[in-house]
C-alpha cells in the first residue's frame, strides 16, 4: 500500500467511519476536520490546562482529642511480607503519634466514596462514639492524593487514620510527611517511596535493596517511565529522615515498542522478563490484549447498569471476545520470537458513575485505542515478516471497530454529564494527546520498525496529527 493509500484509509477510518455513526468528536471535542499532515510531517499539540481544583477541598483537619481521653500507645505493626510475596506499605510504620488504625484509602472518582486498600488495627477502636468516629472516617476521601497512577489521571491515594476520637486522612506528600514525623524505620521509608510512585517489588527485592544509611535509607527499585514505548527504569533512591525521597541514578531497564492501548482503572501492567527486543515487544502486546479483555468486560458491565442501548452493551461484549482472539495471536508471535506471558494484575471496582466511565473512554478509547488502531494499521501494511503482517492485519480490522464504539460511547454518554464534567472530560482528552506526542518522539529499535512494522517516530507523530485533527486539537 502506497503512502497516499494509507493517507486515504486513515482518513475514512478516524473521520468518515466516526462521522458516520453520528460522533461530532469524543468527550466534547470539534468535529472532524478534512485535512491531514502525510506520515513523516509534524506538529506541535498545545498544553492543555489541567482540570480546575478547589483548593478548599482538602482533607478536613483531624478533631483534637477530648479531655481525659486515652490515646493508643502503639500503632499496629502488621506483617510486612504478604502471603503471594507481594509487600504490605503499611507494616512497620511509626507515625509521629501512635494510631489506633491506617489504611491506605483510593479513590477512582470524583464523588465516590473512597475504598480501604491495606489497613493495619481496628478503625476507631479507641473512640469514645464508634459511630461518630465511623462515619467520619467513611467521609475521607483524597480527592487529589498522592500516587495518581490510574489513567487517565483520576485514581488517586492517601493513608487514612483513627487516633483516639481523631480521624485523619494524609492526601498529599506533605501531610503524610506530617503524619510520619521523622522517618525512623524500614516502613517508613518503603511508604514514602511508594507513595512518590515507585514499584516496591517483592519482599525479596526489599531484603536485596534497602538499606539503612547514617541520615535515612537506600532503595532500588523501579517504576514505568513511558508507556508509548512502554519503557521500566531502575532508580536508586535516597529516602531522608524528612521524608524526601530524591534520585541518585536512574537507567532505562527495558523498553519495547508496546504502547499502552485501552486499560481500565484497576490495571496494574507488570514489568516484561528481559529478552530480545522483538520477544519482549510481542509480550507487551499480549499482556496489554489482556488488559483489554478485562476493560471490556467492564464495559459492557457498567453500560447496562448504565441504561445504555443494548446495542452498545452488546458491542462491549463483541470487543471483549475479539480481545481474547487477540490474546491468542499475540500470544503465538510473543513465542515466535521467544517471549513469554505475562498476566497484567486487575482489580473490580463495581460499577461506575456516568463521569467516571466517560473519563476513561475519552482518555482510553477515543485517543489511546483510536491511535493503537492507525499504528496496528500501519504495521499490517509494513512489516517486513509475513506473518506478522498476517497476524496485525486481523487486529487491526478489529480495534478500527473499537475505536468507533468508543466515540459511539462517548456520544451517548455526553448528554448525562454536567458542563463542568464534560469540560474536565475534553481536558483529559487533550492532555492523553499531549502526553502521546512526547511519548511517540521515541525513536523505536531498528528490529521493531523493520520485522513488527512499526511507524519511525516522525510517522507516529504524523499518525497522531491525524488522530489530534479529529478530535479537535491541532
Amino acid at each position: 500500500m502506497s503512502d497516499e493509500q494509507f493517507e486515504q484509509l486513515a482518513r475514512r477510518i478516524v473521520w468518515v467511519t466516526l462521522s458516520a455513526v453520528g460522533v461530532s468528536g469524543c468527550g466534547g471535542g470539534e468535529p472532524p476536520r478534512t485535512s491531514a499532515a502525510p506520515p513523516g510531517e509534524t506538529t506541535s499539540i498545545p498544553v492543555a490546562e489541567p482540570p480546575s481544583t478547589d483548593p478548599t477541598a482538602s482533607a478536613t483537619p483531624p478533631s483534637a482529642p477530648s479531655q481525659g481521653e486515652q490515646m493508643p500507645q502503639q500503632t499496629p505493626q502488621g506483617e510486612r511480607c504478604r502471603a503471594d510475596g507481594g509487600v504490605n506499605v503499611l507494616a512497620g510504620l511509626s507515625p509521629a503519634k501512635p494510631v489506633d488504625y491506617v489504611a491506605v484509602f483510593q479513590s477512582f472518582g470524583k464523588g465516590q466514596a473512597a475504598r480501604e486498600g491495606e489497613h493495619l488495627g481496628t478503625p476507631c477502636s479507641g473512640a469514645s462514639d464508634e459511630r461518630q468516629c465511623d462515619d467520619a472516617l467513611k467521609a475521607k476521601t483524597p480527592e487529589s492524593g498522592f500516587r495518581v497512577e490510574c489513567r487517565p489521571g483520576y485514581c488517586a491515594h492517601g493513608v487514612a487514620y483513627t487516633r483516639g476520637n481523631e480521624v485523619g486522612l494524609a492526601s498529599s506528600i506533605d501531610e503524610l510527611k506530617a503524619f510520619l514525623g521523622p522517618l525512623d524505620t524500614e516502613g517508613d521509608a518503603i511508604l514514602m517511596a511508594w507513595a512518590e510512585g515507585y514499584n516496591i517489588g517483592t519482599c525479596a527485592d526489599l531484603e536485596k535493596n534497602l538499606k539503612q544509611t547514617k541520615d535515612g535509607y537506600e532503595l532500588v527499585t523501579e517504576k514505568m517511565t513511558a508507556d508509548c514505548p512502554i519503557e521500566i527504569s531502575e532508580f536508586k533512591l535516597k529516602i531522608a529522615t524528612d521524608g524526601s525521597v530524591s534520585v541518585l541514578s536512574k537507567k532505562v531497564k527495558s523498553k519495547s515498542g508496546a504502547c499502552v492501548g485501552r486499560q481500565s482503572a484497576g490495571t496494574d501492567l507488570r514489568p516484561i522478563p528481559a529478552s530480545n527486543v522483538l520477544g519482549a515487544y510481542f509480550t507487551d502486546c499480549a499482556q496489554l490484549e489482556r488488559a483489554a479483555v478485562f476493560a471490556f468486560a467492564r464495559m459492557q458491565e457498567e453500560l447496562r447498569a448504565l441504561g445504555a442501548p443494548p446495542s452498545l452493551v452488546a458491542d462491549a461484549k463483541r470487543s471483549a471476545r475479539d480481545e481474547e482472539r487477540h490474546v491468542a495471536i499475540l500470544d503465538r508471535l510473543a513465542q515466535d520470537f521467544g517471549g513469554e506471558r505475562v498476566e497484567p494484575e486487575v482489580r473490580d471496582l463495581g460499577v461506575r458513575s456516568a463521569y467516571d466511565v466517560a473519563l476513561e473512554n475519552a482518555v482510553e478509547g477515543c485517543v489511546r485505542e483510536s491511535y493503537g488502531a492507525l499504528v496496528g494499521l500501519w504495521q499490517s501494511e509494513r512489516a517486513a515478516d509475513a506473518g506478522v503482517r498476517d497476524a496485525l492485519r486481523e487486529v487491526a480490522e478489529d480495534e478500527l471497530r473499537h475505536a468507533a464504539l468508543s466515540w459511539r460511547v462517548a456520544a451517548w454518554l455526553e448528554p448525562r454529564l454536567t458542563e463542568q464534567e464534560r469540560l474536565r472530560v475534553a481536558q483529559a482528552q487533550r492532555a492523553a494527546l499531549v502526553a502521546l506526542h512526547d511519548e511517540c518522539a521515541v525513536e523505536p529499535a531498528s528490529e521493531l520498525v523493520e520485522t513488527a512494522g512499526l511507524p519511525t517516530a516522525a510517522q507516529a507523530l504524523g499518525l497522531l496529527q491525524r488522530l489530534g485533527a479529529a478530535v479537535g486539537v491541532s
